[in-house]
């Protein structure tokens, strides 16, 4: 009687070892938390060779939030990442649309290395008389390595403005806003 007992264990078991494979799919993925680059947060154009007036300003442009989340490639994390504007006109600008360069850096955490950097370009539209418009970019991937010896925690994802070196010293002197 014992022993039929154990044998009708056995396809019991079998089948719940089966559903115990290696699935790693099914349990949520470790992602970077990304950042905004403090320095890199705003970019203001003023008309060239007028100064920094305020009517010589053209736009002023925030970067506002990161959104996205990750997914699990061949040795990789795939990381999707989209960003959200704010853009002020100013007074000098005659234009509808403004074009907002950007960047992503992957930086490795414990020895403070760039690792990579991925540069795009996005558009924010006003509608006529508008002085204020926001927006999100375009969602993009970024692939981060993952080893052994290489995990999620190891990597910061930063995101910025792609400045000049004019715009980045008004951000140094004026401070994160």
């Amino acid at each position: 009687m014992v022993m039929r007992f154990g044998l009708a264990l056995v396809p019991g078991l079998l089948i719940l070892l089966a559903g115990c494979g290696n699935n790693a799919t099914r349990y949520p993925i470790a992602c970077p938390r990304p950042a905004i680059l403090g320095e890199g947060a705003d970019m203001t154009r003023y008309r060239p060779g007028a100064g920094e007036d305020l009517v010589a300003l053209e736009t002023d442009a925030r970067l506002v939030q990161v959104q996205g989340g990750c997914g699990r490639g061949r040795s990789a994390i795939i990381m999707q990442l989209a960003v959200g504007f704010t853009v002020d006109r100013g007074p000098a600008y005659r234009g509808r649309e403004v074009q907002l360069p950007w960047f992503v850096a992957v930086v490795d955490n414990r020895s403070q290395k760039v690792l990579s950097e991925q540069g795009f370009q996005d558009f924010i539209t006003f509608n006529p008389n508008e002085t204020r418009a926001s927006g999100m970019s375009q969602s993009v991937d970024i692939t981060l390595p993952v080893s052994d010896d290489m995990h999620a925690q190891d990597y910061t994802v930063y995101v910025s403005f792609r400045l000049n070196p004019e715009q980045l010293a008004l951000n140094r002197r004026r401070g994160v806003r």
